[in-house]
């Protein structure tokens, strides 16, 4: 049986690099971007989203409703998928809005048939964060020092909640001083101990010469 983790953290930090590197790294890994998952959803109704328009106008082109009925989508893929893989979930729940934040976690019922080994949840001085982001705004919502703090405070407490109600493991990776490549090489040991797949190659210093 395989391990399922949602990785999570506010933008910027980090998330959808480490998920993808760290595809290589584990046997038969099964990862997913839960926006991306969104946009597919949308595209089959006949709404074409494009993922800078999902993080700019979030609530406005994403309901509640499409949220939960992608969770049950999302969960009886799980279920399938974790009896001969592991599977990363690149997701968070609270969105910079116009008017604020908004929040649409897993409900209590989702999160038991979820079934969470772990979360791994990536975090920044907000300093950075706004560097990063400014960097590359791709939709993003402009945001001040003490926002960015609030967002990355928020979620790593409704992580927390899930870890609680999962009664699973929830790690916080600190990506401030991190390359991509460090934070894969931090990722990795963690979810080694939880039991995933992860090549012994990934993790070990190379042997190689010049």
């Amino acid at each position: 049986m395989g391990k399922v983790v949602l990785l999570s953290g506010a933008p910027g930090t980090g998330k959808s690099t480490l998920r993808k590197s760290l595809g290589p790294a584990i046997a038969g890994l099964r990862h997913f971007d839960y926006g991306e998952l969104l946009r597919s959803q949308k595209a089959e109704q006949g709404s074409v989203i494009t993922y800078e328009q999902l993080r700019e106008q979030s609530a406005s082109v994403i309901s509640a409703q499409d949220v939960a009925d992608m969770d049950a989508k999302v969960i009886a893929k799980i279920s399938e998928l974790r009896k001969s893989s592991d599977v990363i979930i690149d997701s968070h729940a609270l969105t910079r809005e116009e008017y604020g934040l908004r929040a649409i976690p897993f409900s209590s019922h989702h999160l038991s048939m979820l079934q969470l080994d772990a979360l791994l949840v990536l975090r920044c001085d907000p300093e950075v964060l706004l560097m990063r982001i400014e960097a590359d705004r791709s939709g993003r919502r402009e945001m001040s020092v003490e926002l960015a703090r609030e967002v990355q405070s928020l979620q790593e407490s409704l992580c927390l909640n899930y870890s609680i109600a999962c009664a699973c493991p929830f790690y916080v990776i600190d990506t401030t001083t991190k390359a991509a490549g460090e934070v894969k090489l931090t990722a990795l040991p963690i979810l080694l101990k939880l039991g995933l797949d992860v090549k012994r190659s990934s993790i070990e210093p190379s042997t190689e010469t010049n």
